[in-house]
């Protein structure tokens, strides 16, 4: 009996060695995966069109998993990855590309009606009550009233010209620190700007300028209207370079 026995066993031996050589070829999980195999891994089948298509179909629509191609690091699918990404940004670039459009039309369509910009012709001038320089040597403000009188709405921008003229004519200069803002007047509505001026005291013994008019002159146009000055005499600076007698922008404070 006991003579039996090696035979047997040597047998056995023999079957699990081939099995063992059997289960050392190339892993078909290993190859899905994606990770760095041994020597075998090159031996390994590759995909048919069939199981690549069905990876970039799962890929577009499935977030995990190792055979999906979505955000999981352990078995994403470059095929299955990239066709999901090119999906999503097409999506993304038709949708940006129609909000630009629609925006882009709106602009145009808003653009096309536009009010025209107010005429000396089409405005009424007017000193407001109120106006002028409450001491000797003091500066006063001159507010000029614009009211439009046409029938139609229309728009001011920037600044007035306007010339004091008493013997000789004074072009004021412009009021820098207040930036012009567009004006829109709709028919009878009323802006205003204002004539800052730094009124005479005889006791400083400067130059005098006694102005009779204030001519005014819209922004953007060539005619102009003629106002009466009723005020005090202005210390005389047309020759400085910061003068206290100015003019600010149309709706300007």
């Amino acid at each position: 009996m006991r003579g039996l026995r090696v035979p047997v066993l040597s047998t056995v031996a023999l079957v699990c060695g081939l099995a063992v050589t059997g289960c050392s070829g190339p892993s078909s999980t290993g190859s899905a995966s994606g990770s760095s195999a041994g020597p075998g891994a090159s031996s390994a089948p590759a995909p048919s069109a069939s199981s690549s298509s069905s990876a970039a179909t799962t890929g577009g629509t499935s977030s995990g998993g190792s055979s999906s191609g979505g955000t999981s690091s352990g078995g994403t699918s470059s095929s299955g990855g990239t066709s999901g990404g090119s999906t999503s940004g097409s999506a993304s670039g038709s949708a940006s590309g129609g909000t630009s459009g629609g925006s882009g039309s709106g602009s145009g369509s808003g653009g096309s009606g536009a009010a025209t910009r107010c005429t000396t012709a089409g405005l009424g001038f007017a000193v407001a009550p109120g106006s002028g320089a409450q001491s000797v040597g003091e500066q006063g403000a001159v507010v000029v009233a614009l009211t439009n009188k046409g029938g139609a709405t229309c728009v001011l921008n920037g600044y007035p010209g306007v010339d004091l003229v008493g013997d000789d004519t004074w072009s004021l200069t412009r009021q820098t620190s207040q930036k012009p803002q567009q004006v829109t007047l709709a028919p009878g509505a009323s802006t205003s700007f204002t004539i800052t001026y730094l009124s005479y005291d005889p006791a400083d013994r400067s130059v005098e300028f006694k102005p009779k008019k204030i001519v005014v002159t819209p922004p953007g146009e060539t005619h102009s209207t003629t106002l009466t000055w009723d005020f005090s005499s202005v210390l005389r600076q047309d020759a400085a370079t910061r003068p206290g007698t100015y003019v600010g922008p149309v709706g300007g404070r």
